[in-house]
C-alpha cells in the first residue's frame, strides 16, 4: 500500500479535474466527441458507470492501430489495452492505485506516446488513465503537455486542456493561468481558464472570483458557469462569506449565477429561508433574476416546498410570474396519476386565466405518460375554453410520439371540428418528422377531409426535403382540394430554393391558370426571407398572367431591406418606373423612415403614383420633423414636387414647431 498517500491526492485531483472541469465554454461540452460519446453522463456530482461505459465503448468506439512507438511505450509501462480492460474487475479505489503505480514509473519523454496509446485504447478506463497521466505531466513538463495538446485535433483539445490546466493550476496557478491566456481559439481558451478558476477556488475562492471578474473586464468574457460552481462549493464551507461576496459583485449575469451558487447549500438545508433571504434584499433586476433561477432550482428538488412558497405570495402578479417558470414535467415524471391530478387541482387554487390555461398543457402531457386512457378521460371532462383545447392538443401531441394510430383515433373521436383541428394540428409536425410512412398511410386510409387538411402539408414539407419527386406525386394525388394546394405549396417552397427555374416551370405548366398567382406568392414569401437577392433577380421572369405582381415586389423588398438595406436600395434603383417599383419603394420607406428620414423623404419623392407618393412623403416627414424640423422644411421647399403636394407637408412641419 505504498501508493496510498499519493493515490489519495490524485483521486481528489482527478475528481475535481474530471467531474468539476467537465465543461468548457458556457453551455457546451468541451470534451468533444471523444469524451462526450462515451462518458456523456459524467458531469459534476455523478460518477460514470465504468462497466456501462465499457459496453458502449466496445460497440461505438472506433478501433485504432498503435504506432510502433506507442506500442513500445505501452508494453514498457504495462499500460496495455488488455491490462486496462482487466481493471474493470477491481474496485474504483484500487483502480486509482494500480493506475498510479503504472503511470508513476513512466518516463517524461514517453508521455506523448503513452498518452496516444491510452487515448486509442477504447476501454472504459481510458478517462481515468489519461486524467492521471495529465496530472503527472502537468507537474513535470507543462510546456511539453501544451505542445502535445496543440498538435491534437481541435475537437479533442478542449477535454485535454481542461484536464491538464486543472491539474497544473494545483501546483502552479499563476503559470497555468498565464499559459491559458495565451491559448489560441476561444472555446479551448475558455475551457482552460475555467479549469484554472475551478482549481484555484478549492483553496482560494476569492481569488478565483477576482480572476473571473478581471477576465470579464479585460476581454468581455463571462465565466458564469464556473462562477456558479465556485460559489456553490464555497457555500458549503463559508456560506455567509460566499453570499456576501456574491452581493458585492457588479450587477449582471455573473452576479445572478454567483447568488444562485451561494444559495445552493442553504437551498438544501432551508429552501424557504433561502428565498426569504433573497426577498430581504433591496429590490433590483439582478436580485429578481436570481430569485427566479433559485426558485426554478427549488422546483426540481421539492415541489411541496415550492407549493408552500407560492401559497405565501399574496400578490397575484408575483404568483403568476413564479408559476410562469414552473414546469410540472420536471417533478411529475415519477409520480402516479392521482398525484399529478392533485397538482392540477392545486394549480386551480393559485392561478387563473392565461397562466392556468398554459400550464394545463404541461400537466396533461405528464398524465399521458402516467396513464394514457385516464389522461384522455381527464381532458374530455374539462369544460369548454382554452384549458380544454390545450389539454386535448397535449394529449394528441404526446400520444403521437409512440402511438400514431391511437393519436389519430383520439383526434377524430372528438365531437367538435375546432377540437379535432387543434388535436390534429398539434400532432402534425411530430407525425411528419418521426413517422413519415405511417403518416402517409393514415392520411390515405382516412375518409375525413380534416385529416388531409391538417396533416398533409407537414408531411409534404418534410418529405420534399429529401425526396421531392415522391412528395410532389403524393401531393398531386390528394383528394381534398385544400390539402392538395397547401401540400403542393409546401413542396414548392422547398423546391424554389434549390431550383427556382424548375419550380416556377412546374407552376406555369401544371397549376391551373387562375391559381398560379397564389402559388407564386407562397413561393416568394418563403424564398425572399431565405435569399432575397436571388429572389429579386427572378422577379424579372414573372409570367404576364401573375395577378398584381407588385405584391411580390413588396414581399421581396421587405425581406431584402431588412437583410441588406444598401443592396436592396441598389436593386430598387435599377427598377423601371411603375407600380412594381412604387411598391418596392414604399417597403423601403417603411423600413428606413425612423432610422434615416431624410433618405426616406428622397425615396418617397420618386414614387410615380400620386396618392402613394403623398402617403409616403407624409410618413417620412412625420419622422423627420421629430429630429430636425428645419432640415425637413428646407428639403420640402427644394423638392421637385408640386406646390399642392408641398402644402400638407409644410403644415406638418409648422405643427411640430408650435
Amino acid at each position: 500500500m505504498k501508493w496510498f498517500a499519493p493515490a489519495v491526492g490524485l483521486v481528489v485531483g482527478l475528481l475535481v479535474g474530471f467531474f468539476i472541469f467537465g465543461r468548457g465554454a458556457e453551455g457546451s461540452d468541451p470534451l468533444g466527441s471523444s469524451y462526450g460519446s462515451s462518458y456523456g453522463s459524467s458531469y459534476p456530482g455523478s460518477a460514470p458507470d465504468l462497466k456501462a461505459s465499457s459496453a458502449k465503448a466496445n460497440v461505438d468506439e472506433p478501433k485504432f492501430e498503435l504506432t510502433a512507438r506507442e506500442a513500445e511505450v505501452s508494453e514498457a509501462t504495462g499500460l496495455t489495452r488488455v491490462w486496462l480492460k482487466s481493471l474493470e474487475s477491481e474496485t474504483q479505489f484500487d483502480q486509482f492505485g494500480l493506475l498510479h503505480e503504472k503511470i508513476g514509473s513512466a518516463r517524461v519523454e514517453d508521455f506523448p506516446a503513452l498518452m496516444d496509446a491510452v487515448r486509442k485504447s477504447g476501454e472504459s478506463m481510458q478517462w481515468m488513465a489519461r486524467s492521471m497521466l495529465a496530472t503527472r505531466w502537468a507537474d513535470s513538463d507543462p510546456q511539453g503537455m501544451m505542445a502535445y495538446i496543440a498538435n491534437q485535433p481541435e475537437n479533442e483539445r478542449w477535454g485535454l486542456a481542461n484536464t491538464f490546466f486543472g491539474a497544473w493550476a494545483k501546483s502552479n496557478p499563476d503559470a497555468a493561468y498565464a499559459a491559458a491566456l495565451q491559448i489560441e481559439g476561444r472555446n479551448q481558451q475558455n475551457s482552460a481558464i475555467n479549469a484554472v478558476i475551478q482549481s484555484i477556488a478549492v483553496d482560494d475562492p476569492r481569488r478565483a472570483v477576482n480572476i473571473a471578474l478581471e477576465l470579464q473586464e479585460t476581454s468581455g468574457r463571462r465565466s458564469s458557469w464556473a462562477i456558479r460552481n465556485v460559489f456553490s462549493n464555497w457555500s458549503r464551507d463559508e456560506p455567509e462569506a460566499a453570499r456576501q461576496m456574491a452581493l458585492d459583485l457588479p450587477d449582471g449575469p455573473m452576479k445572478v449565477q454567483a447568488l444562485t451558487g451561494a444559495l445552493d447549500q442553504m437551498m438544501n438545508d432551508d429552501p424557504l429561508g433561502a428565498l426569504a433571504w433573497l426577498d430581504s434584499l433591496p429590490p433590483d433586476g439582478t436580485t429578481y433574476n436570481a430569485r427566479k433561477q433559485v426558485f426554478r432550482n427549488l422546483l426540481n428538488k421539492d415541489f411541496d416546498t415550492a407549493k408552500e412558497f407560492i401559497e405565501l405570495q399574496n400578490d397575484p402578479l408575483e404568483r403568476r410570474e413564479i408559476l410562469n417558470n414552473v414546469y410540472f414535467g420536471n417533478f411529475a415524471w415519477n409520480k402516479g396519476f392521482e398525484e399529478i391530478e392533485g397538482m392540477f387541482d392545486w394549480m386551480g387554487t393559485v392561478t387563473t386565466g392565461q397562466v392556468y390555461d398554459n400550464k394545463v398543457s404541461d400537466i396533461v402531457r405528464t398524465m399521458v405518460d402516467s396513464d394514457k386512457q385516464r389522461a384522455i378521460d381527464f381532458a374530455l371532462q374539462l369544460g369548454p375554453g382554452n384549458a380544454r383545447m390545450n389539454a386535448l392538443g397535449s394529449v394528441a401531441s404526446q400520444l403521437v410520439q409512440s402511438d400514431p394510430e391511437g393519436a389519430l383515433s383520439f383526434a377524430l373521436s372528438l365531437a367538435y371540428k375546432d377540437e379535432k383541428m387543434r388535436a390534429l394540428g398539434n400532432m402534425s409536425w411530430n407525425l411528419a418528422r418521426n413517422h413519415p410512412e405511417t403518416a402517409r398511410r393514415l392520411i390515405a386510409e382516412s375518409e375525413d377531409p380534416l385529416v388531409q387538411q391538417q396533416l398533409a402539408s407537414a408531411v409534404a414539407r418534410e418529405w420534399s426535403l429529401y425526396e421531392r419527386d415522391g412528395a410532389l406525386t403524393w401531393a398531386e394525388g390528394l383528394t381534398d382540394d385544400q390539402a392538395r394546394q397547401s401540400s403542393l405549396n409546401a413542396v414548392l417552397r422547398n423546391w424554389v430554393q434549390s431550383d427556382p427555374g424548375a419550380a416556377f416551370g412546374y407552376i406555369d405548366t401544371e397549376i391551373p391558370e387562375g391559381r398560379r398567382s397564389d402559388f407564386y406568392s407562397n413561393a416568394y414569401n418563403n424564398w425572399a426571407r431565405q435569399d432575397p437577392g436571388l429572389a429579386a433577380k427572378w422577379l424579372t421572369n414573372l409570367p404576364e398572367d401573375v395577378d398584381r405582381p407588385e405584391r411580390l415586389y413588396r414581399t421581396v423588398a421587405n425581406a431584402y431591406v431588412s437583410h441588406d438595406p444598401m443592396a436592396a436600395s441598389e436593386w430598387i434603383s435599377s427598377l423601371d418606373a411603375g407600380v412594381e417599383r412604387d411598391s418596392a419603394v414604399n417597403s423601403l420607406v417603411n423600413n428606413i423612415s425612423r432610422s434615416d428620414p431624410e433618405a426616406a423623404f428622397i425615396w418617397s419623392s420618386t414614387v410615380d403614383d400620386e396618392k402613394k407618393r403623398a402617403d409616403s412623403l407624409r410618413r417620412s416627414v412625420r419622422e423627420w420633423v421629430k429630429e430636425d424640423a428645419d432640415a425637413a422644411y428646407e428639403a420640402i421647399a427644394d423638392a421637385e414636387i408640386s406646390a399642392e403636394e408641398k402644402k400638407p407637408l409644410l403644415e406638418i412641419v409648422e405643427k411640430q414647431r408650435k
